[in-house]
């Protein structure tokens, strides 16, 4: 079964190099480049996820405006963290010379971080960050390019704490337990919202729809009261927005996102999401991309970069699809 699920993973990663691929060679795009012959491996969190998508094929897109293949490779959930171990593992083998790596879990990859620095391999951190005490124990330094997760669910928090009365009764949905996106969604958001919230429930619901959905059904069912989700990406909103709907809540319970996915977009735009924190994937793909060529020139990469963040409610809307567009395959 696990075998079954590394496919799975690895044809939708397949599925969105083509796209990236075909994108570019749509527009005439063949570089001749000093980078002939090398490679990137991007080791992506899943390829379950539109964002995930997104943030491949920045790196995909770049690599082919630069003339560097980028071998794209990813688990098949976000918790994939064993086979992004044997993923890197084959990148290693494979002789790629620089990888990208979303991990699927803040702390876990040790072993494969040790091969890395022992085959001089150079290591980028897009998205989530790894635990700065594991590279310390390592010795290694790594970039690190994303969100600032803090500051972008700040923005919701404020926004709730500005237009919602005091005390409004809020569940939080987080994602994975131990992630640092996941804490940092959560208590920039508490901070923003300050006393204008009262938390009556918070959940772990692992950046997943169905996990959403039932921790939804959950709360609902032990607090009917309840007034707003907080959802720490929009996977777990989509879910628990099923879970609201289902309970003739649609008019009593409003929902804020995390990560401004196209169905999450479409939904603040319906008016059945109020708001979705917005990313920008596709910029750290890109700049992943444009750091390891600096690696390779012998020059010093960034050592961190802030992709930003932007709370998008309807009129943001339009403008934001049309950044993606390029990427997402929409």
């Amino acid at each position: 079964m696990k075998k079954s699920l590394m496919v799975l993973g690895m044809v939708m990663v397949v599925c969105a190099s083509v796209f990236a691929n075909g994108g570019s060679e749509a527009q005439g795009m063949k570089v001749d480049s000093k980078y002939a012959g090398k490679t990137i491996g991007f080791v992506g969190m899943t390829m379950n996820n539109e964002y995930h998508i997104t943030l491949a094929n920045g790196a995909i897109v770049q690599g082919k405006k630069l003339g560097v293949d980028v071998d794209a490779q990813a688990g098949d959930q976000h918790s994939s963290a064993d086979q992004q171990l044997t993923i890197i593992e084959n990148m290693i083998a494979n002789g790629v010379d620089g990888i990208l790596l979303v991990p699927s879990s803040s702390e876990g990859l040790e072993s494969a971080l040790r091969k890395c620095k022992e085959k001089n391999i150079p290591i980028i951190n897009l998205d989530t960050k790894l635990i700065q005490s594991v590279l310390d124990d390592l010795d290694m330094v790594v970039p690190y390019y994303g969100t600032n997760n803090y500051n972008g669910a700040k923005l919701a928090g404020e926004y709730v704490a500005k237009n919602f009365p005091k005390g409004t009764k809020t569940a939080i949905l987080k994602g994975m337990e131990g992630q640092t996106n996941a804490a940092d969604r959560y208590n920039g958001f508490v901070a923003g919202a300050g006393d204008a919230i009262e938390i009556v429930a918070t959940l772990n619901a692992d950046w997943e729809v169905d996990k959403g959905y039932i921790a939804g059904q959950n709360i609902i069912s032990a607090n009917p009261d309840v007034q707003l989700f907080f959802c720490s990406n929009d996977n777990m909103g989509i879910g628990a927005l099923r879970a609201i709907k289902e309970a003739g809540l649609l008019d009593q319970i409003q929902i804020i996102g995390f990560d401004a996915v196209s169905e999450a977009l479409n939904l603040v735009e319906k008016g059945e999401f109020l708001a979705t924190v917005a990313q920008y994937p596709a910029e750290m793909g890109k700049l992943g991309v444009d750091n390891m060529l600096k690696i390779f020139d012998g020059e010093k990469p960034a050592a961190s970069l802030d992709t930003g963040t932007k709370l998008l409610l309807k009129a943001d809307v339009a403008p934001f699809k049309e950044y993606l567009s390029e990427f997402s395959g929409k």
